[in-house]
């Protein structure tokens, strides 16, 4: 007994750290109608969903309930897309699984072992990171990626009203990896954070922790911020200084 697809719909809602999505479908089963409906998030590197089936008897019901569906999405601010953007999103799923495993800089649950004070918040492994994230998004050094998917939070960093420890806790869920950065920060980031020798953290230490009893220690503040801006732009004008020294130098030997 075969089936025949009479209606594909697929609506979608665009948010801060993810695409919400509803598709539907009405097939004609002999005398009845099936609605099947999937709903999920489409996120950075995956697509989540949850499918149900709706039985109807007749046409009339099945196109009446499909009618209030859509009146409800764009009454929640979803808007109407091609059907074939959701075969090509899970392409490019497909290809992002497949693609080179990004670089982790650091992870703030890394520092809960050890030496971490037991009487502090968990918060508090989030600032020294937060506080370079902070700077590679006033020096525009953020993936383009991560620009379309949080644009108003990277402003509110830029604006002041967000730190970026919250941004590295909220949106990034406390990993700093090689996806959030651009090119560019990329490659200042490998040699200034890698894991081997990480020298902002050595900085990071030197500027605050005279008198404090950790770099955990340190408070999440506009204030401190500014403290350790001027040492990270040296640290970058270095990289880049070299940098040009060496380009210079390989195309000269060519």
């Amino acid at each position: 007994m075969g089936y025949e697809v009479e209606l594909e719909k697929f609506f979608t809602k665009t948010g801060e750290k993810s695409t919400q999505y509803m598709y539907f479908k009405l097939e004609k089963l002999s005398d009845q109608r099936i609605l099947y409906i999937v709903k999920g998030r489409l996120l950075e590197l995956m697509r989540t969903e949850r499918e149900t089936s709706e039985h109807y008897n007749n046409v009339e019901d099945s196109k009446i309930r499909v009618d209030e569906l859509i009146q409800q999405l764009i009454d929640q601010g979803f808007s109407q897309q091609n059907v074939k953007f959701l075969e090509e999103a899970d392409i490019q799923y497909a290809y992002l699984r497949t693609r080179k495993k990004s670089y982790v800089y650091d992870k703030a649950k890394w520092h809960y072992d050890n030496d971490y004070p037991k009487h502090l918040d968990d918060f508090q492994a989030y600032i020294h990171t937060g506080m370079f994230i902070t700077w590679a998004i006033l020096n525009n050094l953020i993936s383009a990626q991560y620009i379309e998917n949080y644009s108003s939070s990277i402003d509110s960093v830029k604006q002041g009203t967000m730190s970026g420890a919250k941004f590295f806790e909220i949106y990034l869920d406390g990993t700093l990896s090689s996806n959030a950065l651009s090119e560019e920060g990329n490659a200042f980031a490998y040699k200034y954070l890698n894991k081997d020798d990480n020298l902002y953290l050595k900085d990071y230490i030197d500027c605050f922790t005279k008198h404090l009893p950790s770099e955990y220690h340190v408070q999440d503040s506009l204030e401190n911020y500014k403290k350790i801006e001027p040492i990270i732009t040296a640290r970058y004008r270095n990289f880049k200084n070299i940098s040009i020294h060496e380009k210079f130098t390989t195309e000269n030997e060519k």
